[in-house]
């Protein structure tokens, strides 16, 4: 069996009205006392912060639009700083950075020369070397041209002397097979001899003669005296 709503009757709608507009009334009443308390409670606050404390100075109307820029202005001071050491950090990096490089460009420019002073100081060493070789080349090459030309010299002395003998032995018939530049030679080397010679003979007849001297002398030095030693 369904049930049908019960309709109410005017007089009990009359005091659903009634509590419903009482109880609205009640909530404006009360949201009117608390905006009415919010806003005495904002005032008092803003007489506070107006007057301040006793060391504290009295604020203006416009107070806090200066505190709001005061603080706007720090924040963007502050900022400006943190940009500004910001860019001092790129700055320094960067000056680093170029140091760095140019104390790099420098040792690689004394490395190099620093080579460059060893390769040279390198071949002047070679080039002594080569000339000490090369003079030393010349030297022996002097010297062994020298012994050659000693041995050729000792060569033909020795010939020139078996010719000498030939010739003192054999007479002008073996200078006839004897060429006209080594007859020369020996013609020379036989007049050297002769000087030699005679040099020697002139010396033993000196001497002799010398001696022959002495002897009269002291042959007449008796005489003297005893006649002397008479008187």
């Amino acid at each position: 069996m369904s049930e049908h709503p019960r309709t109410h009757s005017d007089l009990i709608k009359a005091k659903i009205g009634s509590s419903i507009q009482r109880i609205w009334k009640e909530r404006l009443k009360l949201k009117r006392s608390k905006e009415k308390f919010f806003s005495s409670w904002a005032d008092s606050v803003a007489e506070a912060a107006k007057t301040g404390w006793s060391d504290q100075r009295e604020l203006d109307w416009d107070s806090y639009d200066k505190i709001k820029h005061e603080i706007n202005l720090q924040h963007l001071h502050q900022l400006a700083e943190k940009e500004r050491a910001k860019n001092m950090a790129k700055m320094r990096r960067a000056h680093k950075a170029a140091e760095a490089k140019a104390e790099k460009i420098a040792r690689f420019a004394q490395k190099r020369k620093e080579r460059e002073e060893k390769a040279k100081e390198r071949g002047k060493m070679k080039r002594v070397l080569r000339t000490k070789t090369k003079k030393k080349k010349k030297d022996d090459l002097a010297v062994a041209r020298g012994m050659k030309l000693k041995k050729r010299l000792l060569k033909i002395n020795r010939n020139r002397s078996l010719k000498v003998v030939q010739v003192t032995g054999q007479g002008d018939a073996v200078l006839a097979h004897i060429p006209a530049w080594e007859k020369l030679d020996l013609e020379h080397i036989k007049r050297e001899k002769a000087q030699r010679k005679l040099s020697l003979a002139d010396q033993i007849q000196a001497a002799k003669n010398q001696s022959k001297v002495h002897s009269l002398e002291a042959f007449h030095m008796p005489s003297s005296v005893h006649s002397s030693s008479e008187k």
